[in-house]
């Protein structure tokens, strides 16, 4: 119930906690699948569809019940990593990214301190240390795995910045550390195209396009939503997954009730 001021309190709380945490990239986007610890610093680095689908919808709805930027940023940056990584030319969605990279967990995502100080310029780096606790012990085998530890009114504060300035320092530094991480082995990607996950996040979709105005992120649910249309759908009969050009498995009640939900926010 989103008219009781109680109930807005927790939600408002828990998803600004998850959006600023290392449970978020908070480089790229997307939300990995659960935390290892209670401060939801480490998680298991796989990120999966069916969880940033319902994710994506519910940062675009508290968006627009608070008007808070952090929400709208979260479900954009949610929206764009799927699009630019879980998308495939067809317009279904991949399932899953993989937490391995180079036979190690998280390879991808963390940090030493001389990689990010020889990145950034002094004031960048400055902000990013002290918002991201990167002049603190390391938090992950000896690296730091990017997970908030202040707030943008202790950096200026502390630095003498406004407000602006230091959004702006940490968005830099942000930018060019996504920039210097595309140069690194991905993680794998497993490339099933499941017709419930695609369903949710064809809803997430939907919605993220509706309440932040952008028809990009409709076009990606409408791709998805053609994909399941061509290739998912045969003989008047709904199938649950498609790889390497085939369709097949009958599909589940769980299939067809994602899909009606979708097909219903995407009208």
């Amino acid at each position: 119930d989103r008219t009781d001021p109680r109930t807005l309190h927790l939600v408002d709380h828990t998803l600004t906690r998850m959006a600023l945490s290392g449970i978020n990239d908070q480089l790229g986007g997307g939300f990995c699948r659960y935390s290892t610890d209670n401060e939801w610093m480490i998680p298991h680095f796989e990120k999966m569809l069916y969880d940033n689908g319902p994710l994506l919808g519910l940062y675009s709805d508290l968006w627009q019940t608070t008007g808070k930027p952090l929400f709208r940023e979260t479900a954009r940056s949610t929206a764009e990593w799927v699009m630019r990584e879980m998308q495939s030319p067809e317009g279904g969605y991949y399932s899953t990214l993989d937490a391995d990279s180079e036979g190690e967990e998280g390879r991808f995502y963390v940090w030493s301190s001389d990689e990010i100080r020889r990145l950034l310029d002094d004031a960048e780096y400055l902000h990013m240390a002290r918002y991201y606790g990167l002049d603190r012990k390391p938090n992950f085998e000896g690296s730091w795995h990017l997970h908030n530890r202040a707030t943008v009114a202790e950096l200026n504060q502390a630095f003498g910045t406004t407000g602006e300035q230091a959004g702006a320092l940490l968005n830099s530094a942000r930018e060019k550390l996504f920039r210097a991480r595309a140069s690194r082995v991905h993680p794998d990607r497993d490339d099933k195209i499941l017709t419930s996950w695609n369903a949710l996040m064809i809803k997430g979709m939907a919605k993220a396009g509706r309440l932040l105005n952008s028809g990009e992120f409709i076009n990606s649910a409408e791709q998805s939503l053609l994909f399941i249309r061509r290739n998912m759908w045969v003989e008047g009969r709904l199938l649950a997954t498609h790889r390497d050009g085939k369709s097949c498995l009958p599909a589940y009640l769980d299939d067809y009730a994602c899909l009606i939900n979708a097909l219903v926010s995407l009208y």
